[in-house]
């Protein structure tokens, strides 16, 4: 009976510990991704190290990678890499890139960004993170980054991937780090609970208009300078959540 209490409660810790993380710069041979016509190569110019993912584009054709991981543990995930194009003689940048994540083994995939490729780019660095519950615990998680040529002859390269899964935050937890706005009715000041939690705030009339911004956001709020009456107070989270909240200036 001890032996299976210890496996149980070893397998217990070794979830508890999964999390999606990953930094690969493509320096070594292999590497956890799925390749679809793009290679690894150092002959182009890399954003860091030597050796990048790429492909040429020089017809109608697309090309993509795939990063697959089962270690979700179901909190948000940080997702971040770097990309550039480069042309050789006279040619020319037209296409797309296309960044998507799958959580049912790339049975269907869903669009973080589309980005129009029409110019010579230097590294440029890609972000996004997908909120806590969008990757459930053990999902078949895939990170797909896919090319699709329009016109032109130009090399899309890749590199410098990061993926950086937070713990999972039981519900209570999640409560606990709600934004709350106090006092309200206020006079020319509001105070945030969390407000480290907070990416910004904008405060909007009943209208609709916006009346003030703030993106360097601290526990105590200054609105001075806001007639009586009621304005809408919209808080963007730092994980991309948003929530609204009427406030009165009395």
């Amino acid at each position: 009976m001890k032996k299976i209490l210890l496996s149980l409660s070893l397998i217990t810790a070794a979830f508890s510990f999964a999390q999606i993380s990953l930094s690969e710069g493509f320096e070594n041979e292999t590497y956890p991704f799925t390749n679809d016509k793009f290679f690894r190569s150092k002959v182009l110019p890399a954003c860091v190290g030597s050796y990048t993912l790429n492909k040429e584009f020089y017809k109608e054709e697309a090309a993509s990678t795939v990063y697959s991981s089962n270690a979700s543990n179901g909190g948000k995930l940080d997702i971040s890499f770097k990309y550039k194009t480069h042309i050789l003689l006279n040619g020319s940048v037209n296409g797309k890139m296309k960044v998507e994540y799958s959580v049912d083994g790339g049975q269907n995939y869903q669009t973080l960004e589309t980005i129009n490729l029409t110019s010579v780019i230097s590294c440029t660095s890609w972000s996004g993170s997908l909120p806590q519950g969008t990757v459930p615990a053990s999902a078949d998680f895939k990170l797909r980054i896919s090319g699709q040529w329009t016109a032109g002859d130009y090399w899309l390269l890749l590199d410098d991937f990061k993926l950086t899964q937070s713990p999972f935050l039981a519900t209570a937890d999640v409560n606990k780090k709600k934004t709350t706005v106090y006092p309200n009715p206020f006079k020319d000041v509001i105070y945030l609970d969390n407000a480290d939690t907070v990416k910004s705030i904008s405060i909007s009339d009943l209208s609709g208009r916006k009346i003030k911004s703030v993106n360097t956001v601290s526990k105590e709020v200054q609105l001075s300078e806001l007639k009586k009456g009621i304005y809408i107070l919209t808080i963007e989270n730092n994980d991309g959540s948003k929530n609204q909240t009427k406030i009165i200036k009395d």
